[in-house]
This record gives C-alpha cells, structure tokens and sequence, in this order.
C-alpha cells in the first residue's frame, strides 16, 4: 500500500504503461514476456489497495490483493526455471497459489479486519491463526530461495558478460519483488506489527529494474 490511494492508483497506471511499453517496444524473448506479467500483477495489486482504501468493499478487495501477491513467488519461479532451461511440473509450482486463493474466497470470515489509514493499512486474515499460516510462509520463502539459488548458479556458469549483468540485475528484482512481501504482508502480520505503508516504493524499483533489464536483453537478442 502506498501513502495516500491517489499515489497507489498513480503506481498502478506506471506499472501497467510501462509494461504495455516493453511488450509493444522490445522483442518478445523470454525476460520481455516475463516482465511485463510481473508488472502487471504489481499493478493490479496496487489497484486492489486503491479500491480497498476508496470503495465500500474493502474486505473484498483484501482478498483480491492477497490473491495477487500470492502468485508473485509461483510466477517467478516458473520464470527462472524457463530462463535457465531447467524442466519443472508447473501444475505443482501453481498449485499452492491456488489452493490459497480458493480459500480465501471460499472460507467464511477470512478476512477479519480490513482497514486503511493515512499511513498504515491494516488487513488481518484469518490464515495467520492457523497451520496454513506456517504452509503459506514455507511457501513464500522456499520458492524465494529456490528462484536466489537458480539464479546464482547460472550466473557463476554464465560467460556472457551481458547475459551475467541480466542474471544480476534479475537477482536483484526477485529480492525487491519477493522479500517486501514476504516481510510486510508474512511477518509483520503474524506478530500483529502494523507496517508503513511503502510496498509501492518497492514496486516503483522493480519497474525501474525491468526497463534495465528488458533493454539489456535486447542487446543480447540483437547479437546473436
């Protein structure tokens, strides 16, 4: 969530235009397919706090964002296992988002509190008093250190310089996209800690990141 909902909203139509731009712009390769969906679940998730914090169904739209930010971990390894060639069942990489997501919207009473303030937003789940709370947690930070550990072993294999400065900078995106998450909407929550309202500034980064990157691998395309 960001400081006040214009800026939320504002975040959202950056990451939507920017991603819209590198599809349109840049040559369709694996990072320039990848990067714009990341964008666009970004955005959708800072639209889903827009309406949270502006419209009359805020416990509606908790859930809408609790399902975006969940598939973020399942997205994001299913990206490094296609650009580092490994063979995976995808079905079981996109499974546990979904069954999380399911419940979200099936389970009565998930959503306990759905508030938004100046500077804090407050949304408590009823996930956080259960067993799924500790599933969902290995969940987001099995598939993170998966992703950091795919990644670093390509990049010490890698001989191309450009290809190695794509690996680092896609390094450096997953921890900006993944850990803001695990930390804000996991940890804080779990121990009732409520949080400053600065995940856009994190997505702000990562939109940042994608343009690098999405130029860079036009170099490597335009190369071969």
């Amino acid at each position: 969530m960001c400081f006040t909902p214009i800026v939320s909203l504002s975040t959202a139509i950056l990451e939507f235009v920017v991603a819209t731009a590198i599809l349109v712009f840049c040559r369709k390769s694996l990072i320039n397919r990848f990067f714009p969906l990341l964008l666009y679940i970004l955005g959708f998730y800072q639209f889903t706090e827009f309406m949270l914090c502006t419209t009359n169904y805020p416990f509606f739209w908790a859930k809408m964002g609790f399902v975006t930010y969940s598939f973020l971990p399942a997205v994001g390894l299913h990206f490094i296992m296609k650009l580092t060639n490994r063979k995976c069942n995808y079905i079981t990489i996109y499974m546990v988002p979904v069954i999380f997501s399911l419940m979200a919207f099936l389970k009565p009473g998930f959503i306990i509190e759905s508030t938004c303030t100046t500077f804090f937003v407050i949304v408590i789940k009823d996930l956080f008093n259960s067993l799924f709370s500790y599933i969902y947690g290995l969940y987001y930070f099995g598939f993170i250190v998966l992703i950091c550990y795919f990644l670093l072993k390509s990049f010490n294999k890698e001989k191309n310089q450009l290809k190695r400065k794509s690996y680092a900078i896609i390094f450096a995106v997953a921890l900006i996209t993944l850990l803001p998450a695990l930390v804000l909407f996991l940890i804080f929550p779990a121990f009732k800690i409520m949080f400053p309202s600065v995940y856009c500034e994190f997505a702000v980064l990562f939109t940042v990141a994608a343009i690098i990157s999405s130029y860079l691998d036009n170099k490597i395309q335009k190369k071969k």
